[in-house]
This record gives structure tokens, C-alpha cells and sequence, in this order.
């Protein structure tokens, strides 16, 4: 997609808008009646035509999805669940110099604390998947271009569907796509979209998913979408299917007065690769890892792909990965997992617990939930390994 300053953005001269169709639908009836490539406007969770922020505290979501994947949010067990709060607000947000306003902490935080839990505003496909017959002899630019006006056409319609509150919080929000044909909507989801990767249905190939997005979704929030970038993060987020939240969680202990980051691209990439990729965002990272490349990236390769094969090996690659200030990636649970694993090779169920208990934490990450129930030495005995350790002698 393009971004920066493109020449003669916007809708190509001639270009006729195609007609949208938009047909009212039985909101309880099965995705298999409907055609294959569309998509629907829909509340979730569903509330009443009264809905007000103040009503519905927990709020919700102005979605475009396809069938399949209404059908997957509806049978997931327990939705829609009530939200998991923080016992406090802890961040105010505030003007930041270089990145317009920014989260911050009002008081210290702790690694693995709560601090943001809140529905989106939105949620579309990540992928553009409009169907248009374009002209051959239209150039690529102008193909892109009408694929983003038309684009455009179908995000003013979920637009409409927020709640006015919720309207007025989007449009605060930032947009670094304000010259490259994106319109307003799909500029600030641009900006700001959070990925959801926990929507698949068997719609894509692997390949569809890889190459194209397909399949994945993108959310804009209220308070989350704030957060602005660091390569050196301090907290993570994951969207939970359950309360269909995004909940933000600190990875590291936090200072009061300290900005709240997140994310925009991948860690593993070297710093010239990172700097590119943000190159969207219109911004250029001035983290401690980016402004000492030479040396950050060969800690950032090896720390994270360092190989495990014993205990020593496990505590060292967790100290470097906490060095590095990584605490958030998905190689820090994992290496908590082998450590446990290599403790219970030991008999030591008490240390095995404990990094049991330390994954268990990171309630963000997949290993986790599997990792609560060992959080205790008397547990321990009943893990798989253990068992299997016990019966050998």
C-alpha cells in the first residue's frame, strides 16, 4: 500500500464509484447462506439501539467481518464475557515531545500488571479483499488508488455506526496516511490498527495468510491505539476472543512519569530494517537500540535465537533478553518454559514452581495458561515430566 506523498492521489479523473449493495440480515442465521466473498456490518458484542457508553461500560465493537468469522466470535465459549479491569487507572495521557500525546504511567507499575483492558472501536480485515474491475490500461498507482477510495466508501459506513462518543475518540486519533490516497477512516486505521490474528477460519491457504494478510484483522482503540512505538517496549497486548478486549500488560516494572510503549513492527529485524518498516508511521525511532545499531542488533540476533541446551543456558539467555529489554517476546515464555522443565529434569520442584508461577504471570502469553497449574512444588508432581521422571527411578 502506499504511504509518504504520492502524486495525484485520490480517485483517478473518470474513475465511476461503483454501487454498494447493502441488504438487511437475519443476525442468527448460519454463515453458509451466505455468498463467499461477502462481508457483513455488525455489533459486538450486540447491544440495544439505545447503547450508550455510560449503559454499556464494558463497551463495544462497529465490526465488518465475513460470515465464518461472526459464527467463530458467537460460538467462542463464554463470550461475551465481562471485562477484566485494572484495580486503578495507572496512565494519564499527555502531550509528548516529537509524537504528538502519549500514554504515561501515574505511579510505578509492576512487570505483569493490568494496566489497559477495553474493547475497540473498530475491527475490519487487514486485507483490502474488494472485488473491482479495473481497466488494463490504468497503471498500478491508479489501481491502488481506486482500491483505496473505494475501501474508503465501505469504512464510512461502519464510520456511521459508532456511537457519537465513539466517533469523536476516533478522530482524535493520529493519521500519517494524509497524502497518499487513504482516506480519513482508513488513514487512522492505518495509523493505528492493532493486528488480531485469532480469527482464522480455514477461509485462506497459509500462503493467503502470509502473503496477503489474509484472514487477519486490524482494531483501532480508544486508549490503547495511544501507545506510541518503541523498540524497546514495556508492555505487550493481546486480543482475547472470550471479552473481546485488547488487554495491555506491563512486561517490565515501570517508573512513575514513564511513557507507556508498544510495538509497530518486528524486534528481531536488524535497526535499518526497523527504521524502514516505520517509515509508514512517518517517524524514525530514537530508542536506546536504535541509536547504538551496531551493537544492539548482534544482542538482539543472539539473545533471542540462542539456543537452550541445558539450565545455565536458560538463566543466561533470560538475563540477556531482559538486558536487551525484551521481556515481551514470545522467547522470553518460552525459555521460562525450559527452565521449569530442565528444573523438574532435577527433582527440584520447588525452583520448577517458581518459574512456573513467573510464566503463569505473563497472562499474555499462550504458554501461560498451561503453566497455572504448576505453581506450586505439590503441582509440580503432577506434570507430565515429572510423572515420566518418577517412573524411571
Amino acid at each position: 500500500m502506499s504511504y509518504g506523498v504520492v502524486e495525484n492521489a485520490g480517485r483517478p479523473d473518470g474513475y465511476k464509484t461503483r454501487e454498494i449493495v447493502h441488504r438487511e440480515v437475519d443476525p442468527l442465521a448460519p454463515p453458509e447462506i451466505f455468498e463467499e466473498d461477502m462481508t457483513m456490518y455488525t455489533t459486538q458484542p450486540s447491544v440495544t439501539m439505545d447503547a450508550s457508553p455510560v449503559k454499556f461500560p464494558d463497551g463495544w465493537t462497529e465490526c465488518l467481518l465475513y460470515p465464518d468469522v461472526k459464527a467463530l466470535i458467537l460460538a467462542t465459549p463464554g463470550f461475551p464475557s465481562a471485562l477484566t479491569r485494572p484495580s486503578s487507572c495507572k496512565y494519564r495521557l499527555s502531550p509528548t515531545p516529537g509524537k504528538g500525546h502519549g500514554l504515561f504511567s501515574i505511579s510505578p507499575i509492576r512487570a505483569n500488571d493490568l494496566i489497559i483492558s477495553e474493547r475497540p472501536l473498530t475491527l475490519v480485515p487487514a486485507w483490502q479483499g474488494i472485488s473491482i474491475r479495473l481497466l488494463r490500461e490504468m497503471t498500478m498507482q491508479e489501481k491502488i488508488q481506486i482500491q483505496a477510495y473505494e475501501w474508503e466508501q465501505q469504512l464510512k459506513v461502519l464510520f456511521d455506526r459508532l456511537h457519537p462518543d465513539y466517533q469523536a475518540a476516533f478522530v482524535k486519533l493520529a493519521n500519517s496516511h494524509q497524502h497518499d490516497g487513504s482516506g480519513p477512516i482508513a488513514g487512522i486505521m492505518r495509523t493505528n490498527g492493532l493486528g488480531v490474528s485469532c480469527l482464522q477460519t480455514g477461509r485462506y491457504t497459509a500462503e493467503e495468510q502470509q502473503k496477503h494478510r489474509k484472514g487477519y484483522y486490524t482494531a483501532v482503540c480508544k486508549e490503547i491505539s495511544r501507545l506510541n512505538h518503541s523498540c524497546c517496549l514495556n508492555t505487550t497486548w493481546f486480543f482475547d476472543l472470550s471479552t473481546f478486549s485488547f488487554q495491555l500488560f506491563a512486561t517490565r516494572d515501570i517508573a512513575k512519569d514513564e511513557e507507556l510503549t508498544i510495538s509497530y513492527i518486528n524486534l528481531r529485524a536488524p535497526a535499518k530494517d526497523r527504521q524502514l518498516a516505520l517509515e509508514p508511521y512517518g517517524f524514525q525511532c530514537a530508542c536506546s537500540a536504535c541509536l547504538a545499531p551496531s551493537s544492539s542488533d548482534i544482542q538482539r540476533a543472539s539473545c533471542l535465537s540462542m539456543p537452550v541446551a541445558n539450565m545455565d543456558d536458560g538463566l543466561i539467555k533470560l538475563a540477556l533478553i531482559e538486558e536487551a529489554g525484551l521481556q515481551g517476546a514470545n522467547a522470553y515464555s518460552q525459555t521460562l518454559k525450559v527452565v521449569m522443565e530442565f528444573c523438574i529434569g532435577a527433582g527440584d520442584a520447588e525452583s520448577a514452581s517458581m518459574y512456573a508461577k513467573k510464566l503463569a504471570n505473563r497472562r499474555w502469553s499462550a504458554a501461560a495458561n498451561e503453566a497455572r497449574s504448576y505453581t506450586t512444588p505439590l503441582a509440580i508432581h503432577s506434570h507430565p515430566l515429572w510423572i515420566e521422571r518418577t517412573q524411571r527411578g
